[in-house]
């Protein structure tokens, strides 16, 4: 789920004030409810001395299947994106174009009084295409994330993600500086975070998500995690005629390609965390 959709459940949510953000997260996405409230300050994490399975040790993944899954990801992505322009930043043009029609027709006749309030309206709804199309454009690469760094960019997404789920709790250990990251693992790191906290608020009826970037010696150290109710691998690995899974698919995939090695630990009732880590020497350009 992207910050657009969950920013419409709460605007919905604070327009009508009779359903809670849970039943709409549900209407929109077949979420679970989000989220479950942590007591007090108690640490937490997902413990190592428990079994865990990892998703990659259970059978072969048909290679072209996932290929194909895949492009039905983008392919609907593409779709929602083009419903997206229709539906909101398109109407709006539309009624821009009706609103300056009339002032326009106004001015002409010497309504002076009637075209100033006819404009008036026209800006506010200028206002509205603006913030839709800003919106549009967060949701496929944020700005910041070139402007200003991917430190920057996750402390305004995860700052979003809170206003939404206000239940849920998101705590930060950025132990880096914007320099030591390279710009190739940046939209990385940021796609990574977007699955993995959807994933989370979809699944996890979690109530804390932690993450982490940090540096030890020649290695970038990056960690997401929560204190949801976990998973067992085996039941959502992803297999042909499903797509179950293939977010964590992905985000393996993502980390693999940039150079980096990618590990999954989940137990069911004690939470999911992620983990990659990439040795900077071996990055090309760096």
């Amino acid at each position: 789920m992207n910050i657009a959709l969950m920013r419409q459940a709460r605007e919905h949510e604070q327009a009508v004030g009779t359903k809670t953000r849970q039943d709409m997260l549900k209407g929109m996405s077949g979420a679970v409810p989000c989220a479950r409230p942590v007591n007090g300050d108690r640490p937490w994490s997902v413990p190592n001395t428990e079994k865990t399975e990892s998703l990659w040790s259970v059978p072969y993944v048909d290679s072209r299947w996932m290929a194909n899954e895949l492009l039905s990801i983008q392919e609907n992505e593409r779709r929602r994106i083009a419903a997206d322009l229709h539906d909101g930043l398109g109407q709006s043009l539309t009624m821009i174009k009706f609103a300056l029609a009339e002032s326009m027709r106004l001015l002409s006749s010497g309504a002076i009084s009637e075209a100033s309030n006819s404009l008036q309206e026209l800006k506010l709804k200028a206002h509205e295409a603006l913030e839709e199309m800003r919106h549009v454009i967060m949701d496929l690469r944020p700005p910041m994330l070139d402007d200003l760094g991917i430190l920057p960019t996750l402390n305004w997404y995860f700052r979003e993600l809170e206003t939404v789920c206000p239940t849920l709790k998101v705590e930060k250990d950025f132990g880096v500086t914007e320099s030591t990251i390279p710009d190739s693992l940046k939209v990385t790191i940021f796609r990574i975070v977007q699955e993995a906290s959807s994933n989370t608020i979809k699944y996890a009826n979690a109530g804390l998500i932690r993450v982490s970037l940090t540096q030890t010696g020649d290695t970038l150290k990056f960690s997401i995690e929560d204190n949801g109710d976990g998973f067992d691998f085996s039941r959502i690995v992803p297999r042909n005629g499903s797509g179950r899974g293939l977010g964590l698919l992905s985000m393996k995939e993502r980390a693999s390609l940039s150079g980096g090695k990618c590990v999954m630990e989940s137990v069911p009732g004690k939470g999911t965390c992620i983990g990659v880590s990439w040795e900077l020497s071996k990055l090309s350009g760096h």
